[in-house]
């Protein structure tokens, strides 16, 4: 034994060497928790995410089969109305180019 140790100086020594080791004990104990629950945390956000995605492309494929059932009842909608009424198709054709070549010519004189 030293000089100044004393059997109180080797009790303290004792319990703070016991509460430095159940200090590392609870932060490795901390550690690993943490990392378990980042890992389980980073999982969840990893399927939140597909599911989200898949949702999203099913509802892209039933937004897009959607329209395009309603472009081809607009398309068959004109088609039978240029059938039934042909002059009448070719008057609207021939006042819309005319309207359109108005506004080009118009434009392009301006500038």
């Amino acid at each position: 034994m030293s000089l100044f140790k004393t059997p109180r100086t080797s009790l303290a020594e004792e319990r703070l060497e016991k509460e430095i080791h159940d200090l590392m004990h609870a932060l490795e104990h901390l550690r690993s928790s943490a990392s378990r629950d980042t890992r389980s945390n980073y999982e969840r956000l990893r399927a939140r995410a597909e599911d989200l995605l898949q949702q999203s492309h099913r509802q892209c494929h039933d937004s897009r089969h959607s329209l395009t059932r309603h472009c081809q009842q607009m398309s068959q909608c004109a088609c039978d109305s240029v059938r039934a009424h042909p002059w009448a198709s070719l008057a609207v054709g021939i006042g819309a180019a005319a309207l359109f070549g108005l506004l080009f010519a118009r434009d392009r004189y301006r500038h």
